[in-house]
């Protein structure tokens, strides 16, 4: 099955029957008012199930650092004034509820109720939820959504939370995805193309192919005798062996035959291969892999000439959308968790899939709890990536309101690292267990930086942090808090410079060792950090991506913070390299038969020396969001070369780089549509909608007609 059919059956569920709804036993009732809770609950609720799914499941779960935990209880209200009498009805998860209606209380079992005119409140109290505590209230001007107020102790009220739907049949927390049912894509053992049915006999496996690795049920019809085993992975080589110390899903329990026909369901694992072992003669028929998919459309594009880079992109996408489960996870298999990749990989997906519920429940998911402390984090980059990720979803989406809910949270990380800081303004993760500082796994004992340490990237990434919550600060009104992160971004740009800038090399040094002695090493990742956050001078790029450019003077393998460079060379407008590595590293794994990118890509090794990790033989997740998010970036931002200069891209820049391909055509999801670009040869179009206005890289400001000429006279950059 192509990826695309793929992709259209799982966005046309009412097509046919091979798609399931989660919600497709009842018929989608819509009320007019929004679900509404307390701010950061749902993200709770949802991180709770992310957790007991993978403790479940899993074998090898380690998740440093804490989080906001999920409550039973809270309190809503709305007051104002009433014209008339309003017919109230709610809805409410499985609970204990108290509503009181102008001043009058009612049953608990009581789900409707009249508002009468003049001023009036409403008042819901919710504990003992069986569930996330939540309000869909139906009454006219008083409808559950904005101007409602929520409440832990039914004293001290903040703005409530909202979205996530209008029928009361689906709660906020309830799982969203949809099923798609995968057919068998060919046999490996015995070789041969799929079959309706198979026969097995002792010694005598079945290995089947589905292509595509998603989280999700096996499901077969099995007549026979004995004992059918069936044993579940990514990789062959994992399916293939039968020794449990080495799996990283618990082991599917034995199928016992009775001899008439049995309808199997197993339970939910990630996987592409499923071997089935029988101990006497069964036949199977009815194969299907029935996968879960979150319902989020493509909405940013991408295609060109180049058939390589068509299918880069094409794998990339598919990579990020099989890591979207109630958040933006790592990676499915191992643990199926909210790591710092969600808000690291964010832009990304906010260039493919535009989807604000899970961006923000991916940011909220990894807010840290109130006044945080070295304890609550693992690894110390996370809450930095976290409040950057605050900033870059204001400026796709622009609306300040949501980050304005968190801005207590987002505050308490500002002040969690200002604790830590030194009288330069650094600060080193000597404290933080058990990994501190964490760049990617490429990042060795030989070369550095040191993560107990206090590396230039941290530095660099902090002086993002503070970057980004002051301008998140000044969309908030908040002047003081501005005031406070500008003035510390300007200390940590000069410190930065200062200490670990190398004129003689044009480099910047790896840092400090953690005993504070110089490590005058030089890795890629504070090169590239320098350049992605606007710590570099543009004079310095061409020494710094001769470095980066440079394969004897990295790690043969790549991981995580290639985010991170992919969009340095896109800013520096040096795609055209990225595009090389890419074809270099990702498309290799492309060629070998894979349809999803792998945590750890290291081309000088093979497939199955790939596979390990940890010290563990199959740990390496093969489905993993960074190694989809590096390529968006380099081909939406680099390529395409549009980005947000305002909140909203109410002022976008447009500027393409041609990097040798003859024609392309992409987009690029904005709140007033998408963003269209297209060009052959040396001419080409762009079509912004309207409210956009284009600043060009010369500094005119765009506005007025939706589509603009582009020309490129260097045959490498276009110009408006």
């Amino acid at each position: 099955m192509d990826r695309r059919d793929f992709l259209l059956l799982s966005a046309a569920a009412a097509a046919g029957s091979q798609i399931q709804s989660v919600t497709a036993e009842r018929v989608p009732e819509k009320w007019s008012a929004q679900w509404i809770w307390y701010p950061g609950q749902l993200a709770a609720y949802r991180h709770a199930r992310r957790i007991h799914l993978a403790v479940q499941r899993c074998t090898n779960v380690g998740y440093p650092a804490n989080f906001r935990q999920p409550l039973a209880e809270a309190w809503f209200r709305k007051r104002g004034s009433v014209r008339e009498d309003i017919s109230l009805r709610w809805a409410v998860p499985v609970s204990r509820v108290r509503t009181v209606v102008g001043g009058r209380g009612s049953d608990i079992t009581v789900r409707r109720g009249v508002l009468r005119k003049g001023d009036s409140e409403i008042e819901v109290q919710i504990d003992f939820a069986e569930s996330l505590p939540c309000l869909l209230l139906e009454g006219g001007e008083f409808s559950s959504g904005g101007g409602w107020e929520a409440s832990l102790d039914g004293t001290h009220w903040v703005p409530a939370e909202t979205g996530e739907g209008s029928d009361p049949g689906v709660l906020p927390d309830a799982p969203r995805e949809i099923v798609v049912s995968l057919p068998v894509s060919r046999v490996v053992d015995p070789k041969g193309p799929p079959q309706t049915a198979y026969a097995l006999t002792a010694g005598r496996d079945l290995l089947l192919d589905f292509q595509e690795i998603e989280l999700g049920a096996l499901r077969f019809d099995v007549r026979g005798k004995g004992e059918l085993n069936v044993q579940v992975g990514e990789s062959i080589a994992e399916v293939r062996d039968p020794d449990p110390r080495y799996f990283e899903q618990y082991p599917l329990k034995p199928i016992r035959l009775s001899g008439d026909v049995q309808q199997v369901s197993l339970p939910e694992r990630a996987l592409r291969f499923a071997r089935l072992i029988a101990s006497d003669e069964a036949q199977i028929q009815r194969v299907s892999f029935d996968a879960s998919l979150w319902p989020a459309e493509e909405k940013g594009t991408f295609e060109s000439n180049d058939s390589d880079l068509n299918a880069i992109w094409k794998v990339a996408t598919a990579t990020l959308r099989s890591n979207m489960h109630d958040f933006y996870l790592d990676g499915i298999r191992r643990d199926g968790l909210l790591w710092h990749d969600g808000p690291l990989t964010l832009e990304a997906y906010e260039r493919v899939f535009f989807d604000a519920g899970l961006s923000r429940q991916t940011l909220i998911g990894e807010t840290l709890p109130v006044k945080p402390t070295v304890r609550d984090v693992g690894i110390i980059d996370s809450p930095m990536y976290d409040v950057i990720g605050f900033e870059r979803e204001y400026m796709m989406r622009g609306d300040a309101s949501f980050s304005r809910m968190f801005h207590d949270r987002i505050e308490d990380i500002v002040r969690f690292f200002e604790s830590l800081q030194d009288d330069q303004g650094f600060v080193n993760a000597a404290r933080v267990q058990p990994y501190g500082f964490f760049p990617d796994w490429s990042a060795t004992e030989q070369s550095g930086p040191d993560g107990h340490g206090t590396p230039a990237y941290g530095q660099v990434l902090l002086f993002g942090a503070f970057t980004a919550v002051g301008r998140l600060a000044a969309a908030w009104g908040d002047a003081a808090l501005e005031t406070r992160c500008n003035r510390a971004a300007v200390r940590m740009r000069a410190s930065t410079r200062r200490s670990f800038w190398r004129p003689e090399a044009g480099l910047f040094a790896n840092g400090l060792y953690r005993n504070g002695k110089p490590d005058e090493r030089f890795t890629s990742f504070a090169q590239a950090y320098a350049v992605a956050f606007g710590i570099a001078k543009s004079e310095e790029y061409d020494s710094l991506f001769r470095f980066l450019e440079d394969t004897t003077k990295r790690p043969s393998h790549f991981s995580l913070s290639q985010v991170v460079e992919l969009t340095a060379f896109a800013k520096a407008r040096r795609t055209e390299k990225a595009l090389a590595r890419l074809k270099t590293a990702w498309l290799p794994m492309i060629q070998q038969g894979n349809r999803r990118f792998f945590e750890d890509i290291n081309p000088a090794e093979t497939e199955n020396e790939q596979l390990a990790m940890y010290g563990r033989k199959y740990a390496t997740s093969l489905c993993h969001a960074w190694a989809g998010a590096a390529p968006v970036m380099a081909i939406s931002l680099g390529v395409l070369g549009i980005e947000p200069i305002e909140p909203g891209y109410r002022v976008c820049r447009v500027a393409p780089q041609r990097c040798g391909l003859e024609w392309v055509k992409g987009a690029v999801p904005t709140p007033l549509g998408l963003i269209e670009i297209e060009w052959r040869g040396v001419e080409g179009e762009v079509h912004v909608p309207a409210g956009v206005a284009i600043r060009t890289l010369d500094g005119r400001l765009l506005t007025g007609s939706g589509r603009y000429n582009l020309r490129s006279d260097d045959g490498k950059n276009f110009k408006i």
